[in-house]
């Protein structure tokens, strides 16, 4: 197994448990950017170059650290609102309210 193949298990590995952590209570969601994630991966899939494999897992490296730090996923209430749960990442230096 190559590097740049285990490199890019790796990434999806990673990829896969922010979805899951992200998206935790939306599956219909979870499953659409997982499927976006996959076919992302597989358009790239003969590429030979090592330097453009490193550069588009860098870049959805970057992608999933937004996802992790910078996405909340609201549930919508019966009321018709929605309720976010913030996590410290969330925070962003700021306090947040309990």
């Amino acid at each position: 197994m190559s590097n740049i193949y285990k490199g890019t298990l790796l990434f999806y590995r990673r990829m896969l448990k922010t979805m899951m952590k992200t998206f935790n209570g939306d599956p219909e969601m979870f499953h659409r950017v997982r499927i976006e994630c996959r076919n992302k991966i597989k358009e790239n899939a003969n590429e030979t170059d090592q330097i453009k494999i490193q550069n588009h897992i860098f870049f959805g490296e970057e992608a999933r650290e937004f996802l992790e730090n910078h996405l909340i996923s609201g549930k919508l209430q019966p009321n018709g609102r929605y309720r976010f749960k913030a996590q410290p990442q969330h925070s962003m230096n700021d306090p947040i309210k309990q």
